[in-house]
């Protein structure tokens, strides 16, 4: 447990060393403030304790887990319906994963580290969103299957043979993408053997908006490790590409897959941020904890522009479909959207997602939302408890598919 939440009373379950390999306070010790006092003077972030009765131990756990959740929940507005369920659900997530020996990170691991080396080739009033994708592009080639899938996509009058043809071309994709349609995620009555049969009974529109979403993933490598791996970078977005789609099964007139392909897709700018401008990255990351403000304005603020602006111009150079690409241009900002509903529905998946990290050891906050544009899907408050449960039985097992 960090040494940040130990309080006089707690046993040691094991030896604590220093340095040296000397024993400071041995297995068994009864902590008094004394103690906890060395163990901070000693450097010793983490330690192994036990509590005596098992109903202390309980309120204690759920303190511990109640102080640690809010930290995630600063920026939002604690009075709103939706986050404070949302609250309550990420609490008795990290409650359950306490009594199972989850180890919350400590406040030190949650920060970006080791960052001084890094540069960033943009800077403020030195190069706006424009520069930045005009300089990304010329890095790499886009995939070309993803130009031939759209290009059918945009025809109207291909033909489930004609798309098979364009995605088998790329072994990878292809197979992909039949993982991913066998998958729980699209529930199909069959198992699908042909990318020909997945069109048929995914829909045409629907499979190829999906195929471009998998294309695109393999654009991106070379993020700093010290602000994100691609693994997860991909989880969350895979996170957010499945409750999109879960959440769009409760909502009328919005197609499920292309939320998901909008989940899926929802952070791409961060990640031209994060190769282009990874000093600046954090100085956001700094300015929105110690002023309290959600991330999207903090990047306004300190950069002049946000991820989503990236986001936009990039997808329009990839001649990404509208609905998408406006969807996951104003999933910060719904009430700007033309598809209004669909990222209002990306804004709650991508809280939920973030949310459910919280619980896995996940290091960002939780960016809220109003909630006037959550009773615009009229979906029950209570539905929330479901989709959790329904998202994480399928994570998992879909990560293996994409990744």
């Amino acid at each position: 447990m960090c040494s940040e939440y130990i309080i006089p009373g707690m046993m040691l379950a094991k030896d604590v060393t220093g340095l040296d390999g000397s024993v400071l306070l041995e297995k068994g010790k009864v902590l008094d403030d004394k103690d906890i006092k060395l163990l901070i003077d000693a450097g010793i972030d983490y330690v192994y304790v036990t509590i005596k009765e098992k109903e202390e131990e309980e309120r204690f756990l759920l303190n511990i887990a109640e102080d640690y959740v809010s930290k995630f929940f600063m920026y939002v507005n604690p009075d709103s319906k939706f986050v404070s369920e949302l609250f309550k659900i990420v609490v008795e997530l990290v409650f359950d994963g306490l009594k199972k020996g989850l180890e919350l990170p400590c406040e030190d691991i949650l920060r970006a580290k080791h960052v001084e080396r890094m540069k960033d080739l943009f800077f403020k009033d030195m190069g706006g969103p424009e520069d930045i994708v005009k300089h990304e592009l010329s890095l790499a080639s886009f995939p070309d299957v993803y130009f031939r899938l759209k290009k059918l996509l945009d025809s109207g009058s291909a033909s489930a043979k004609d798309i098979a043809e364009v995605v088998s071309s790329d072994v990878a994709l292809a197979t992909k993408l039949l993982k991913l349609v066998n998958s729980p995620l699209f529930a199909l009555a069959k198992k699908v053997t042909s990318i020909e049969q997945a069109v048929a009974l995914v829909g045409e529109e629907e499979l190829t908006e999906v195929a471009l979403g998998l294309s695109a993933i393999r654009y991106f490598k070379d993020i700093p490790s010290e602000l994100m791996d691609m693994k997860t970078f991909w989880k969350h977005s895979l996170s957010c590409g499945i409750f999109s789609k879960i959440i769009a099964s409760y909502v009328k007139d919005v197609n499920e897959e292309t939320m998901f392909t909008a989940g899926l897709l929802h952070d791409v700018g961060k990640l031209i941020l994060f190769k282009n401008m990874p000093y600046s990255t954090v100085e956001t990351l700094i300015f929105a904890r110690e002023n309290m403000v959600p991330m999207v304005e903090a990047e306004e603020i300190v950069l002049g522009f946000t991820h989503t602006d990236l986001s936009n111009l990039i997808m329009e150079s990839w001649e990404f479909p509208d609905e998408i690409r406006d969807i996951v241009t104003h999933h910060h900002s719904p009430r700007g959207a033309n598809f209004k509903k669909g990222a209002i529905i990306l804004q709650v998946a991508d809280n939920l997602a973030n949310a459910i990290e919280v619980s896995r050891g996940g290091k960002y906050v939780v960016p809220g939302m109003n909630d006037e544009d959550f009773d615009e899907l009229n979906l029950p408050i209570n539905a929330l408890r479901p989709i959790v449960e329904k998202h994480n039985q399928l994570l998992d097992t879909i990560l293996a598919t994409i990744l």
